[in-house]
């Protein structure tokens, strides 16, 4: 997706259509299912499922309703394990604790220096933050962490996002 403080934060960076493969080679792994929705039919489609849709005729109507799902309930301690859903969002809430602390307008050069620390062995202060909350998740493997980070912005932060747009 787009960086959480870019407008279309919601929405994909890949043109599914004519996606560019160099930038954003993880695409090519993705599987997608093919439905027609008629008329009164409903497609329900889960918190931070992607999904593209083509018109097939000239005056369609699409509604969308967001939800805030309910916060996790943390009571009995952390989790054991973190299912996909919960690591979506705390992908979501670390890039926006990111822009938070450091300003959205510095969001892209701080997270570039973290990319770039990661592949050179190095470490900023906002590495070193975002490493131990991501311990705290129980992905305490550094190895494992530079992964998710890596997957979670390389292509992302690099460019011009109106590229995208």
């Amino acid at each position: 997706p787009f960086p959480v403080t870019h407008p279309c934060d919601r929405q994909s960076m890949v043109d599914v259509e004519n996606p560019d493969l160099q930038r954003f080679p993880l695409f090519k792994e993705a599987r997608g299912h093919y439905t027609i929705v008629d008329s009164q039919d409903l497609l329900y489609i889960p918190y931070g499922w992607w999904h593209w849709v083509k018109n097939l005729d000239r005056l369609p109507v699409s509604m969308s309703f967001w939800s805030k799902t309910p916060a996790n309930d943390f009571s009995g301690g952390v989790p054991r394990e973190f299912t996909e859903h919960m690591m979506t969002r705390v992908r979501r809430n670390l890039e926006s604790m990111i822009s938070n602390v450091n300003g959205p307008e510095k969001l892209p050069q701080t997270v570039v220096a973290m990319i770039d620390a990661i592949k050179m062995g190095g470490c900023t202060t906002a590495l070193t933050t975002v490493r131990s909350l991501l311990t705290e998740v129980r992905v305490t493997d550094e190895q494992e962490q530079n992964r998710l980070l890596l997957a979670m912005f390389e292509g992302r932060f690099e460019n011009d996002w109106q590229n995208h747009v």
